[in-house]
């Protein structure tokens, strides 16, 4: 590829995102509470009952409890946002500095899913598995009587051949359902797809003089729009929006007395936007917005510049972002297993005792994914050397 095809690249303003940086360290405590909101909303919603079912006396903190733990969806955006950020970042340098190859793409792309992906579907299908097998298919959660939205019909119809491999080639929520329980798998293959569509866009305007190359980029994006379906996708916007944050990193510059404050009022934003979404005074092109939000926010903590001193927010933030992927793919059926053996007739009432069950379901779970993570997602930088 020669220099003239990236001259629309070549004034690009193009920050690196530094390990143990302010902006790295802000992007960790964000994955990580997000990644907290979709593994406590869904012990919840799986284990607990709906607030109009409550026959107990219900105080101020479970209201506040059941408020919080509503909040799942908006953790996805959240996720697309951040991935859209990081993800572009690398493709607008990797181009800036003419070193895009699609190999190594994919290659980056590809090690990073699979090795926990793989292992996620595996270990998802013997949950299933032997959680019905156990119950004799009678639990009301595998039989899908448990009264949530997460399960909503008979696990065993979400489970073949067919549907593993479509789970693998990331086609779930588009042409498959997600494999048994693991409903939180919808996400990953819009995220794919969205992975590859902000190179075939970039790689079509760099080569707008090439006709051929041009037309072949056109023909992957018309795809990517009409037969994966991208077009009806508003998740692609968000992770768009995501994606081009970083070409404003160096762009915008803020007194070192101002950042705090507009940092500050950057998360009270977002506060407020998701308090509007989940009071529905936002309802049209909630996520799009409060996408948006998440990209002004991102782009205010690429302000700070220098690196963090270590606390225990930082260091939390780190320690458990570096296994949120694994979390995300691996609880829910985990989840489902341990629900079967100890629920078996109707989810539990928010007193005392069940909101401490709830507490020890979050630490056994984050355990369980912990060490999954030591097996697989630890290991990414090592598979994609060896690849």
């Amino acid at each position: 590829m020669t220099q003239k095809t990236f001259i629309l690249l070549d004034k690009l303003s193009v920050s690196e995102i530094k390990r143990g940086s302010k902006l790295s360290v802000g992007l960790d405590f964000l994955r990580a509470i997000a990644t907290l909101e979709v593994l406590i909303s869904h012990i919840r919603n799986l284990y607990f009952v709906d607030y109009n079912q409550i026959t107990i006396t219900s105080n101020l903190f479970v209201k506040f409890l059941y408020f919080l733990t509503g909040f799942a969806h908006e953790a996805v955006i959240a996720f697309f946002v951040l991935s859209g950020l990081l993800i572009g970042n690398s493709v607008f340098k990797k181009l800036q500095q003419h070193r895009f190859t699609w190999k190594s793409y994919l290659i980056a792309r590809l090690s990073r899913l699979w090795i926990v992906l793989i292992p996620a579907l595996l270990l998802g299908l013997i949950w299933d598995l032997a959680g019905n097998a156990l119950s004799r298919g009678e639990s009301i959660v595998y039989a899908g009587r448990l009264g949530t939205n997460i399960i909503t019909e008979p696990v065993v119809n979400s489970i073949s051949s067919y549907i593993l491999m479509g789970n693998l080639f990331f086609l779930q929520n588009i042409y498959f359902p997600t494999l048994g329980s693991n409903g939180a798998l919808w996400s990953l293959s819009h995220e794919f797809w969205y992975y590859m569509t902000l190179p075939v866009v970039l790689m079509a305007v760099v080569n707008y003089r090439k006709i051929k190359t041009f037309l072949i980029y056109l023909a992957v994006l018309l795809f990517l729009f009409f037969v994966v379906n991208l077009k009806n996708d508003p998740g692609l916007l968000v992770w768009l929006i995501g994606s081009f944050v970083s070409l404003f990193q160096k762009k915008i510059k803020l007194p070192q007395k101002h950042q705090s404050l507009f940092l500050l009022l950057a998360w009270i934003l977002v506060i407020i936007t998701l308090i509007a979404i989940r009071l529905n005074i936002i309802d049209s092109y909630a996520d799009i917005i409060l996408g948006l939000v998440f990209s002004i926010l991102m782009l205010v903590m690429s302000f700070h510049q220098g690196k963090v001193k270590e606390n225990i927010i930082s260091r939390f933030s780190l320690w458990f972002s570096d296994f949120s992927y694994t979390i995300y793919l691996t609880h829910l059926p985990f989840l489902v297993f341990i629900l079967s053996i100890v629920i078996k007739q109707s989810r539990w009432q928010p007193d005392t005792l069940h909101i401490f069950y709830g507490v020890a379901l979050v630490l056994i779970t984050v355990i369980f994914a912990r060490l999954v993570y030591f097996l697989t997602e630890r290991n990414t930088s090592k598979l994609r050397s060896y690849l």
